[in-house]
């Protein structure tokens, strides 16, 4: 009965002491409120590394970019691995990636394998009717004996992505994805030469001209549709542009200008990708109809400029080919592959929500051209930043673990060896 007695103090004593700690630490969390909001809030701040991410996808940055793009057009993405942490890493920093957007789909950053039952994980990834991206353990994909036809999958372990049917439009080399390519390739070559602010600066610059319909990739195309498309979204401001003084003239009250101003930035926003397509269709028709009136002179030619013409049409799939023949075809247009961002949840959250996108902080961003910012130094500053107030959190909680003493067993810090510091974990 004595020693009966003693175990039961002593579960008592070492109970006792973990409530103390759990007291302390939430005591240091609360401390921490600040630092963890803004840590939370800052679309630049990365709660993983990017390496886990990259190194599963073996260092091809078309595959990345692939991801990056599935996230961005609303696609179902599931990622999944043998190992919980890469798994988890990729799919948070996959999410992370699409800074300044926010990703609105169903986010489940790690799904294990013995969360749910097998027909409620079969009916979530292969029923769902919304976007998501999950991430979760390879058993859970062998258990479910098959992986959705609909969905991007990408296998971790194996470096392997399933595309979807739905995403046929993709191409790595063609504009304005050629770009992000490009630039992810010179930082991620290999584990030797990458660099994580390079990736994060290039993401960052991509979805930025995405978005920037001023300075960015739309402005910046010299392709027919895509002037067509700058010239019907001008048109259409303009006209939004006389309403909105007509109605100012007639004595508008504020706050029905106000109402007017949500419903134009609404409208604009929901047609854009529509607009895309019309161009598209209208650069499409201008072709046929010039390639049929110069019929003799094109046949005449040669072979070369008759190859220039069809590749016109076929330029996104062929790598921008078109645009390189000394007199032939035409640049390829962006708003082929920017439609399916534009026609995104992500996107039209962005675009509706002025007071929280459009803050000074996120503008610096779409104006950096404009205002000369260096974007890899912008970046650069703003990590470094991020960095003190993650140090500043972890230093008090591992200051408190230094401490504490759980069952008589010291905890000052991560160990080597503990599988959340792998990889940078610690965070």
């Amino acid at each position: 009965g004595g020693g009966g007695g003693g175990g039961l103090g002593a579960a008592a004593e070492r109970a006792a002491r973990l409530t103390t700690l759990l007291r302390e630490a939430e005591a240091v969390v609360r401390q921490s409120v600040p630092e963890l909001r803004w840590l939370l809030r800052h679309p630049l701040w990365l709660p993983v590394p990017l390496a886990p991410l990259c190194k599963a996808l073996q260092w091809e940055s078309a595959e990345v970019a692939y991801l990056l793009l599935a996230a961005l057009t609303d696609q179902r993405v599931l990622l999944h691995s043998r190992d919980p942490l890469v798994a988890f890493s990729a799919a948070s920093a996959l999410r992370c990636l699409l800074a300044p957007l926010e990703y609105s789909g169903v986010f489940i950053p790690f799904l294990p394998a013995g969360l749910m039952p097998l027909e409620d994980a079969r009916t979530l990834l292969f029923d769902c009717s919304t976007p998501y991206l999950i991430a979760c353990e390879t058993l859970l994909v062998a258990r479910l004996g098959a992986v959705p036809d609909v969905a991007v999958v990408a296998d971790l372990d194996r470096g392997a992505v399933h595309k979807a049917p739905s995403t046929e439009w993709f191409s790595a080399r063609a504009p304005p994805v050629l770009s992000l390519c490009t630039e992810l390739a010179a930082c991620m070559g290999d584990c030797i030469r990458f660099r994580q602010s390079g990736v994060q600066v290039a993401c960052l610059r991509f979805v930025v001209d995405v978005l920037n319909l001023g300075s960015g990739f739309l402005a910046s195309s010299r392709a027919p549709a895509d002037d067509v498309a700058r010239r019907q979204l001008a048109l259409l401001r303009t006209f939004a542009d006389d309403v909105t003084s007509r109605c100012r003239a007639k004595g508008l009250g504020a706050d029905a200008l106000a109402s007017l101003q949500r419903a134009r930035l609404q409208s604009e926003g929901a047609i854009l990708a529509d607009v895309c397509d019309v161009a598209l269709a209208s650069a499409g028709e201008a072709r046929a109809e010039r390639l049929t009136a110069d019929g003799g002179a094109w046949h005449r030619g040669g072979q070369d400029n008759w190859a220039a013409g069809l590749l016109g049409d076929a330029a996104p799939h062929a790598g921008g080919l078109a645009a390189q023949l000394a007199g032939g075809g035409e640049p390829a247009p962006v708003c082929r592959q920017l439609r399916h961002v534009y026609a995104s949840q992500s996107f039209r959250q962005w675009w509706l929500q002025p007071s929280r996108t459009r803050s000074p902080d996120r503008l610096q961003w779409m104006e950096f051209r404009a205002k000369g910012i260096d974007l890899s130094e912008y970046v650069r500053e703003n990590r470094d930043s991020l960095a003190v107030l993650e140090q500043s959190v972890s230093q008090r909680i591992h200051d408190l673990l230094a401490k504490a003493s759980v069952d008589g067993v010291e905890r000052a810090a991560p160990q080597e060896g503990d599988p959340y510091r792998r990889e940078g974990f610690d965070k």
